[in-house]
Parts: structure tokens; C-alpha cells; sequence
């Protein structure tokens, strides 16, 4: 397996521990699903790869954490209009 694809995984892996700060990770998500394609693509490629689940892992955390930081910025969005309503 080339480095290139270790240095893609790795920073996929850094996006996606990186994505579970509360609403700053949002700005993390992105590069996590994007870098996890890459890596996972380049894994496909290497039959010999030994880091396809970890690009697998940061590619299904970086979809997940988005979903839930969507609704986390849904929920801040809506709780002045939840709280004009009590």
C-alpha cells in the first residue's frame, strides 16, 4: 500500500475524531466523508490493504456525526422560538 493512502486514512481518522466536537464539528464532517471515500477507493485498489475498515469506520463516523450535528443546529436554531411559546 502506498503512503499516500496511509496519509489519506490517517487524516480521514483526524477529521472524524476531529467531527465530534459539539457544532464546531460540523466544519470537520466534510473533510471526514470526503478523505474516507479517498481512502477507502485507494483501499479498494490494494487487495493487500490492511486499513480498508479504518477508512470505512472514519467514512460511516463522518456521515453519522454530520446527521446529528445537522440536528444539533436545528435544535439551537429552534429553542428561542420553543422558548417564546412556554
Amino acid at each position: 500500500m502506498d503512503s499516500r493512502a496511509n496519509d489519506s486514512i490517517a487524516t480521514a481518522r483526524a477529521f472524524a475524531t476531529y467531527s465530534l466536537v459539539p457544532y464546531l464539528g460540523i466544519l470537520f464532517c466534510p473533510g471526514a466523508i470526503m478523505l474516507g471515500s479517498i481512502g477507502m477507493i485507494r483501499a479498494h485498489r490494494n487487495p493487500q490493504s490492511v486499513n480498508r475498515n479504518s477508512a470505512a469506520t472514519s467514512l460511516i463516523t463522518g456521515i453519522l456525526v454530520l446527521a446529528a450535528q445537522i440536528v444539533l443546529w436545528w435544535i439551537l436554531y429552534k429553542a428561542p422560538e420553543w422558548a417564546r411559546e412556554i
